[in-house]
C-alpha cells in the first residue's frame, strides 16, 4: 500500500500547493522522488514525533494543510497530549499518518507493536479516522483526508497489498461497503485485514458458508443509519482487525448495536486484550492471536455451531 500512498500524496502536492510533507526520520525508499520535487515542501524532523506535531500544528495555523507521517505507535501513543491539544482542540488541518501498524514491525516487540491507537484516536473530538485495506483504499482514503476540514488519522500495516477492489468501486466516508455476498452472517473487516477475511470467507464457501463480507475503511466517523441496516439483516456479526478488541471498529459497532433495537449478536475478532511479549514473523504473530484465516473461520464455524 506503500506505494498507492505515495502515489497519491505526490499527485495531490502537484494540484495543491497548500500541502506540506513531514516525516520522522521515516519513509526511507519511499519519499525521495517526492523530496526531490518539493524540496521546500517536504521536511524530515529526525526521531522527534512530539515536537513534529507542534510543527504541524503551526505550519496548520498558517494556513497549510500537513501530511505527517510516522511509526503508528509512536505517532499516536508518544505524542497523543500533543494530538489531542495542538491539533484536536485546534481542529486543524494535519493528517496523521501512522504506518507500519499492527504487527507489522513484527521484530521490534512491543514497544512498536500498535494495538492501541485507534482506540486513542476515537477519543478526540472531531478526528476522522481512516484505515483503509487496499491500495485503492489507500488512494481514496488520502484523497478524502485532504478533503476533509480538520484532523484526520490514517492507520496501515504492512499486511494488505493484494487488490481486493473493483475499479469504480465508490466509497463514502462513515458507510460499509459490500466486497461480497453471501446468504448468511455478516463480516466486517478494517484495514490490511481485508486481504485475509476476503480469503477466509473464500475458503468459507468450500464449506457452503456463504457470509457476506463488508469492508469498513472507514473507523470514525460511522453512519449509524448503515450499521442499523446491516443488523437488521443478520443476526451473527463478525467484525475483524487488526487492533485491541477494545476501542477499535469491534466496540464501535457494538455501542451502535447497544443502542438500537437489535437481536444481532457481534463477535469481535481481534488481538486478545493481553500484550504479546514474542516476536517472530508476521503471519505467526497474527495466527497467535487469532488472525489467520484458520482462526479466524475457526472462531466463526465454532460460534454459529454454538448458536445454531
Amino acid at each position: 500500500m506503500k506505494k498507492a500512498y505515495i502515489d497519491t500524496l505526490t499527485a495531490l502536492m502537484r494540484s495543491h500547493n497548500d500541502i506540506i510533507t513531514i516525516t520522522a526520520d521515516m519513509g526511507f525508499s519511499v519519499y525521495e522522488n517526492l523530496q526531490k520535487e518539493f524540496p521546500t515542501r517536504f521536511y524530515n524532523t529526525g526521531v522527534t514525533e512530539q515536537a513534529s506535531i507542534g510543527f504541524s500544528t503551526g505550519l496548520a495555523l498558517s494556513g497549510y494543510t500537513v501530511f505527517f507521517y510516522a511509526q503508528a505507535a509512536f505517532a499516536t501513543m508518544r505524542c497523543f497530549e500533543q494530538v489531542r491539544l495542538d491539533v484536536g482542540y485546534n481542529n486543524l488541518n494535519v493528517k496523521i499518518v501512522g504506518v507500519n501498524a499492527g504487527f507489522s514491525l513484527n521484530q521490534l516487540g512491543v514497544s512498536h507493536f500498535t494495538q492501541e491507537d485507534i482506540g486513542l484516536m476515537r477519543l478526540i473530538p472531531g478526528m476522522t479516522i481512516l484505515s483503509p485495506g487496499d491500495p485503492y483504499e489507500m488512494k481514496w482514503a488520502l484523497l478524502q483526508a485532504y478533503q476533509i476540514d480538520g484532523p484526520v488519522y490514517i492507520r496501515f500495516s504492512k499486511v494488505g497489498s493484494k487488490d481486493i477492489h473493483k475499479t469504480g468501486d465508490k466509497l463514502k466516508v462513515g458507510h460499509p461497503f459490500l466486497i461480497s455476498k453471501g446468504n448468511q452472517s455478516a463480516l466486517i473487516v478494517s484495514g490490511g485485514m481485508l486481504e485475509l477475511a476476503y480469503d477466509a470467507v473464500k475458503e468459507l464457501e468450500k464449506k457452503k458458508i456463504k457470509i457476506n463480507l463488508y469492508t469498513m475503511p472507514t473507523v470514525k466517523p460511522i453512519d449509524k443509519i448503515a450499521i442499523r441496516k446491516i443488523l437488521a439483516l443478520y443476526k451473527n456479526i463478525f467484525v475483524v482487525e487488526e487492533h485491541n478488541i477494545i476501542g477499535a471498529l469491534g466496540s464501535a459497532i457494538s455501542e451502535i448495536t447497544s443502542e438500537s433495537a437489535s437481536k444481532s449478536i457481534i463477535t469481535r475478532i481481534g488481538v486478545p486484550d493481553i500484550f504479546t511479549g514474542v516476536t517472530g514473523s508476521i503471519p505467526y504473530l497474527l495466527d497467535l492471536n487469532g488472525l489467520s484465516v484458520n482462526k479466524i473461520n475457526s472462531k466463526i464455524l465454532t460460534t454459529l455451531t454454538k448458536r445454531h
